[in-house]
């Protein structure tokens, strides 16, 4: 699965705004007695017996169409008896849209379905501005409406008390719930382990081509002598050796099309993920705020001096030719792809390898990593993603439909669910191969010009914005498709070294979230700055005085303010 967009708070939500939401219910028809808790005997997911509209606010990937013509949503329809009208916020413009959503109370939704802020939770419900899901005392428009998940919710509450039957040191139970003891949002739970981690690829082709070609060693690569010690990707181990192969790519034809000169050794879209990877060996997978190891603390990362050995190595990799020159411009996958579709490109992060050098060249390339250094002879370490976060939905408060809604969400839940949010309709858009249900196909029509996850896209927002509830390794992890099963395998490299940022069950109270916003609102945007002037050259890492600058300027951008904010929550939560 794919990262989750991030969004931040709009601090100019106004107090008035907010409390005008809790003032009183939104003046809709509403007939309590059309709700059927547990469906009828021919259909149990119906959610009503005549219809009903539930407006829910959705962020929108320029690769979904309109969320109303989405396959998912239209058998949800059908099965529930609601109807659904969509507020779609493009990912671009997702935080700005998000909050004027808010302070509109007339065109409030229903639901806020997926990406859901736990620091917007936190400020709204000292509010009372968003409904709890496990409140027993909750009553709406003088309906006694109880614990939402005990009473509606029977799916999400046994997989909470079994704890998705994932094996983690995090209870689903408690990354759920807050301080107050009340569960704000349902959680999105990942266990795919391909989607837990970005993956690093290189053409081991490539590899072995300079090793047939016995390819004489330059002076600048002092990782092995002879052609013959070039390791395969599998067997890089630190990040010397990867630099090494690079210079080696950049030097000879190893794409063999006759021009020396057309190889990219490495390129990523504005150092996505190539930062994580190169920084994770040195000791830090994030280049912000980071728990240690060892548990002990939250970092600053970009105030260490495994981060400056970061900018140093990046800053060799740019003047030396061996990152794309066009790596800061590039925005998308599109973009990406390019050089990987014209044979060029010889290492670069992505969900799959196909995705940007295409079917034709993706056998060539192998995942490798994760790496230590000179600098840092630990245990390999990867930025891992978390298995559960309390974003998955959010029920304003004001809608008389929270009992639909939590019938709704429960079913997105089951099985059901979760086949329909990653790849449709059994039966309509894929088929299980066997009685014992071991392994099932997608079935792409045979008209069908794009590729695979273009058609997927027509079904299911996860295509875009990686939005799921529930991507479950059970069912996604039996899709029958050579190159998956390839993903699913290689992937297994990374999951003994899993590193995640901060604890999944970590949380702030206002005042830090919202002190940790303003401050970020302008450190982000000068550390992406100078961690851009400092690769390119136009900064020298390797200068002590172009260092110290760097770091009174992170100071006088509060930085130290801002790693007090998450160790003060980091003390409360060992507590």
């Amino acid at each position: 699965m794919k990262k989750l967009v991030t969004v931040l708070l709009a601090l100019a939500v106004s107090l008035s705004a907010v409390l005008g939401l809790t003032a009183c219910g939104r003046s809709e028809n509403y007939d309590p007695n059309n709700f059927l808790p547990n469906g009828t005997a021919e259909n149990p997911y119906q959610i009503v017996a005549e219809p009903i509209t539930i407006k829910i606010f959705v962020p929108k990937s320029a690769l979904n169409p309109s969320f109303k013509n989405l396959k998912m949503f239209q058998k949800l329809e059908e099965m529930t008896n609601l109807r659904f009208i969509f507020t779609e916020a493009d990912t671009a413009a997702y935080s700005q849209l998000r909050s004027a959503a808010w302070e509109d109370k007339k065109s409030l939704p229903d639901l806020f379905l997926f990406n859901n802020p736990v620091s917007e939770q936190v400020i709204y419900s000292q509010y009372g501005a968003v409904v709890p899901f496990n409140d027993s005392d909750l009553v709406v428009n003088g309906i006694e409406v109880g614990s939402l998940i005990d009473n509606y919710m029977p799916t999400y509450k046994k997989l909470l008390d079994e704890n998705f039957n994932i094996d983690s040191p995090y209870s689903a139970r408690k990354v759920a719930t807050f301080s107050d003891g009340m569960m704000y949002s349902t959680l999105c739970v990942n266990d795919v382990p391909r989607d837990l981690t970005f993956k690093m690829y290189i053409n081991q082709q490539w590899i072995e081509n300079l090793r047939e070609d016995d390819v004489e060693i330059p002076s600048n690569v002092t990782s092995f002598k002879t052609a013959a010690e070039i390791p395969d990707a599998t067997d890089i181990k630190t990040v010397e050796e990867y630099v090494d192969i690079l210079r080696l790519f950049k030097k000879y034809d190893v794409n063999r099309n006759g021009d020396p000169n057309d190889e990219v050794p490495v390129s990523a879209k504005e150092l996505e993920y190539l930062r994580n990877f190169i920084l994770a060996s040195y000791g830090y997978v994030y280049g912000g705020a980071e728990q240690e190891s060892d548990g002990s603390k939250m970092t600053y990362v970009p105030s260490t001096e495994a981060y400056r050995k970061y900018l140093q190595t990046m800053n060799i990799m740019f003047s030396e030719g061996l990152l794309d020159k066009s790596t800061f411009s590039i925005k998308t996958d599109a973009q990406l792809a390019q050089k990987g579709l014209e044979h060029r490109l010889g290492s670069f992060c992505s969900a799959a390898a196909y995705i940007t050098v295409g079917y034709d060249y993706e056998d060539e390339y192998e995942m490798f990593g994760p790496l230590t250094s000179d600098y840092y002879t630990g245990d390999p370490i990867q930025w891992g993603f978390a298995n559960f976060s309390p974003t998955g939905a959010v029920i304003p408060t004001g809608t008389s439909k929270v009992r639909e809604v939590a019938r709704l969400l429960d079913i997105m839940y089951s099985d059901i669910g979760c086949q329909l949010i990653a790849y449709g309709e059994e039966g309509v858009d894929w088929k299980w191969d066997d009685e014992d249900k071991t392994s099932w196909t997608f079935l792409v029509p045979d008209d069908w010009t794009g590729s695979q996850e273009d058609y997927r896209a027509t079904i299911t927002p996860n295509v875009g914005t990686a939005s799921a509830l529930y991507w479950k390794y059970d069912f996604v992890g039996k899709m029958n498709d050579d190159i998956i099963t390839a993903l699913n395998r290689m992937s297994e490299r990374y999951a003994p070294y899993l590193k995640q940022i901060v604890p999944d069950d970590l949380k702030m109270i206002e005042e830090e979230y919202n002190k940790i916003e303003t401050i970020n609102a302008s450190l982000d945007v000068y550390l992406k700055n100078a961690e851009c002037l400092f690769v390119m050259g136009d900064n020298d890492p390797f200068k002590d005085s172009d260092w110290n600058s760097f770091q009174s300027d992170l100071k006088s951008y509060r930085s130290e303010e801002l790693i007090r904010c998450y160790n003060d929550a980091f003390a409360r939560n060992k507590k």
